[in-house]
């Protein structure tokens, strides 16, 4: 909940209440949590722009939230390069679709064939 809203305040602008709803997540320790994790990090100290802040807060979501299945749909509202990028080689991702599972595709005749990837 911190991280959205320090992107909340990065996206209207609000780059102080941005930084220190960041600085909640990058500097807590483990006594200060329920489940006992903390980053125990420093301050944000980067530069007060709107897109050096997002590009943080994008970072620390990726950690905070590996393997919720919210990559995607972040990096599309970040902005983040994808394989339209030009050139390829600066892309962060290499799809803009989530591949079918073989399950699906199997059993299921109105689901496409994957393409090559």
């Amino acid at each position: 909940m911190l991280l959205i809203r320090a992107e909340a305040y990065a996206r209207k602008n609000d780059l102080t209440n941005a930084v220190t709803e960041l600085n909640k997540v990058l500097t807590k320790s483990a006594t200060q949590d329920a489940w006992g994790i903390g980053a125990g990090l420093p301050a944000y100290l980067g530069p007060q722009t709107a897109p050096a802040v997002l590009a943080e807060i994008y970072r620390n979501r990726q950690i905070e939230l590996a393997f919720q299945g919210f990559r995607l749909e972040d990096s599309r509202r970040f902005g983040r390069p994808g394989p339209e990028t030009t050139p390829q080689t600066n892309a962060e991702r290499t799809r803009n679709f989530l591949p079918y599972p073989f399950t699906e595709r199997d059993n299921n005749s109105s689901t496409p064939t994957d393409p090559a990837i």
